[in-house]
């Protein structure tokens, strides 16, 4: 399941999502974008450190909310882009609850 399945999967349930959008491309040198629900969210020096924001905040999500959801939406080196959850495991978030 991508992260667009689960997205709407999770919309009918009720639930409140969380996507996170982590690119494997800098936009300029040293410059990698995090998206948080389609919006910038921040700019990082290397996509780690993107990737280290993005669990945090989502940690932080998860911990607050019991409804929540937490998408990281992480592309590979391939382009292909593959759902995850906070413990960066593939995403099969509230469907197997």
């Amino acid at each position: 399941m991508n992260a667009y399945d689960a997205f709407k999967f999770i919309q009918q349930v009720g639930s409140v999502v969380v996507v996170f959008d982590i690119p494997f491309e800098s936009v300029g040198p040293g410059l990698w974008l995090l998206q948080k629900n389609e919006s910038e969210y921040g700019e990082f020096c290397s996509r780690d450190d993107a990737l280290e924001c993005a669990l945090t905040e989502a940690r932080r999500i998860e911990a607050a909310s019991v409804a929540s959801d937490i998408v990281l939406n992480i592309e590979g080196n391939d382009g292909v882009w593959r759902a995850f959850d906070t413990s960066i495991r593939p995403y099969a978030g509230r469907m197997q609850a």
